[in-house]
């Protein structure tokens, strides 16, 4: 039976409610499974954290000796020409921080308000991304490039200007307020870049919260654009990052809007069976 085609963008028909939902608790309701979602990929990540050290550092020569081959190792080349314009690093350093957690966690308020049905899909793909990302973690451990020597020719543009997101030398830095608490950052998860995947989320639900506008939409593809600059800028991530964390949330995408219309098959199926049966009875009685 076919289905037609689902805009993940887009509102869809919700089922009736018993009783209208005020905007607050669906925000709430809403955010608190990608609050635990996040939370839990935040221990695991930090559990596989030991196996950083050796492997992420081997792991991550093997990327840029990859990159040489494939014509992507643009890294230096893209930090070199920044690293003179102290604004510039300020702004890509700031906008890693801000435009991740706080961004995502805003437009996700947003869109669950006021555009619950397509919220509700862009939380099970970033769920779908979620999971991914940690096999990721677990089977390729990959210290970023701030992380090498010296003479890899990086730059931690986070310690060097500021914010010191991740912390100094001694582990204290804005993610765990300054040495206040213990840090759950593993540092060796750098493949895939969710800083980008998930921009890519924050993106399209804006332009689910305001529909039609072009402001939204231009918007909403800027975003993940700009963190994907941040994150070489910043020597964050590789390119290959980038490019491994755009694929992720492509196969997130697609395997949720195949499981979508899987289950609207299935309804419909359902439906058309106990329509068949209705009718049956119906002439038997008659």
């Amino acid at each position: 039976m076919a289905t037609r085609p689902i805009n993940v963008f887009r509102e869809q028909p919700t089922r009736p409610t018993g009783g209208s939902v005020g905007p607050v608790r669906r925000i709430v309701v809403g955010l608190a499974p990608m609050l635990l979602l996040y939370v839990a990929y935040s221990v695991v990540r930090w559990l596989l954290r030991t196996r950083g050290p050796i492997d992420g550092v081997r792991n991550a020569r093997d990327v840029l000796d990859l990159e040489r081959r494939l014509g992507l190792d643009w890294e230096r080349a893209l930090q070199r020409v920044s690293l003179p314009h102290e604004p510039l690093i300020t702004a890509a350093n700031w906008y890693y921080v801000l435009g991740f957690l706080p961004v995502i966690l805003s437009l996700a308020s947003l869109s669950a308000w006021q555009s619950p049905e397509a919220f509700r899909r862009w939380r099970r793909i970033f769920a779908v991304t979620l999971v991914m990302a940690l096999v990721g973690f677990v089977l390729f451990p990959l210290a970023p490039p701030r992380m090498l020597p010296s003479s890899e020719g990086f730059v931690d543009t986070l310690v060097a200007y500021g914010p010191r997101y991740y912390g100094d030398a001694d582990g204290e830095g804005l993610f765990n307020g300054y040495g206040a608490f213990p840090s759950l950052v593993n540092v060796y998860a750098a493949m895939p870049s969710m800083h980008v995947a998930w921009s890519g989320i924050a993106g399209a639900l804006l332009v689910a919260s305001f529909p039609g506008r072009r402001l939204a939409l231009l918007a909403g593809m800027l975003h993940p654009t700009l963190m994907g600059v941040s994150v070489l800028v910043t020597a964050n991530h590789y390119v290959l990052d980038v490019v491994i964390g755009v694929l992720v949330l492509g196969v997130g995408i697609l395997a949720v809007l195949a499981f979508d219309r899987a289950r609207r098959a299935v309804v419909m199926t359902n439906g058309a069976i106990v329509l068949g049966r209705d009718r049956r009875l119906s002439g038997n009685i008659g």
